[in-house]
């Protein structure tokens, strides 16, 4: 029978891409830890680790293992909270991931809405605008725009979102508005990096017909933040989440530059890995952000 210690060290040389670095973050010493590999190695019949001089990473057969390993601990640990749960109430950690503007602008106040009704539950927030590995780092549910490929996560939709062409009043002043969309090819517009590839081509239906721009300007980000900012300062048009920006557009700080057309649908879904068992604190979380009106806001 495999050793449930050994399991866990493995998850943990997975995360920290070596064995002392893993050992001294369990309290071991890195011998004991080398033999627990070994022996779990010995056990499955199957090389978990490729090891050099210099590097310790995953073969093909420890990929597929660790994606058991981590369900089974989670689970173990969702029994333990569980059953913690029926004498105490909610409680225990949520690890959930976000875009970098939304989890700054909107989803941090729709998150203490549900800290106050769940006071025992620890949040713990991952904000990044490229792709979360669900599998190789310990969160438990992401919020992102439009669906993942991968069919092995569960998605449900939260709510609607699409995305707007924007700018800043001062923008527009200075530089004039762009009388149709082709005319977005001949201003300074800001590019959105995700996962190395640059967004530049922006999609919509206008007055009927679908249409493609290639855009440019003096700059990008892969930080959605960071392009919320530099389009709210006057820097150029942005294309982004109406969710992103709705306050700015009600505020008048941004300005929708065409409200007739039907931009890109990128509604807003939590995604988490398919399991036979979810814990009473994430089922919370998840019946709150589907239901709180503040997040369903068109």
């Amino acid at each position: 029978m495999l050793n449930f210690s050994d399991i866990q060290l493995f998850i943990r040389v997975s995360e920290t891409g070596g064995i002392s670095a893993a050992a001294r973050s369990l309290g071991l010493m890195p011998a004991t830890a080398s033999a627990a590999i070994k022996r779990l190695e010995r056990q499955l019949g199957s090389q978990l680790f490729e090891r050099s001089t210099r590097s310790l990473r995953l073969t093909q057969a420890g990929e597929d293992f660790l994606g058991y390993c981590v369900q089974s601990s989670q689970l173990l640990e969702e029994g333990m909270a569980a059953l913690k749960h029926g004498r105490e109430g909610l409680s225990g950690e949520i690890h959930l991931g976000a875009p970098s503007d939304l989890g700054r602008d909107r989803l941090d106040e729709v998150l203490e809405q549900f800290r106050q009704r769940h006071p025992q539950i620890r949040l713990v927030m991952h904000l990044s605008d490229g792709i979360h590995d669900l599998y190789r780092n310990p969160i438990d549910l992401v919020l992102r725009y439009g669906l993942l490929r991968d069919s092995n996560l569960i998605a449900k939709k939260l709510c609607d979102n699409n995305r707007v062409i924007c700018a800043a009043p001062a923008y527009v002043a200075r530089v004039g508005r762009p009388e149709n969309v082709e005319a977005l090819a001949h201003h300074n517009c800001i590019c959105f990096y995700r996962n190395g590839e640059l967004f530049n081509l922006w999609r919509l239906f206008y007055q009927g017909q679908p249409r493609e721009v290639q855009v440019s300007g003096d700059r990008a980000a892969d930080d959605g933040a960071l392009v919320r900012k530099w389009t709210l300062q006057g820097f150029g048009i942005a294309y982004k989440s109406r969710l992103d920006i709705q306050s700015d557009l009600a505020a008048g700080r941004l300005i929708d530059l065409f409200p007739e057309a039907r931009c890109e649908q990128v509604p807003l879904y939590a995604v988490y890995p398919s399991r036979q068992y979810q814990p009473a604190r994430l089922k919370a979380l998840l019946q709150f952000l589907q239901e709180n009106t503040s997040m369903n806001s068109p």
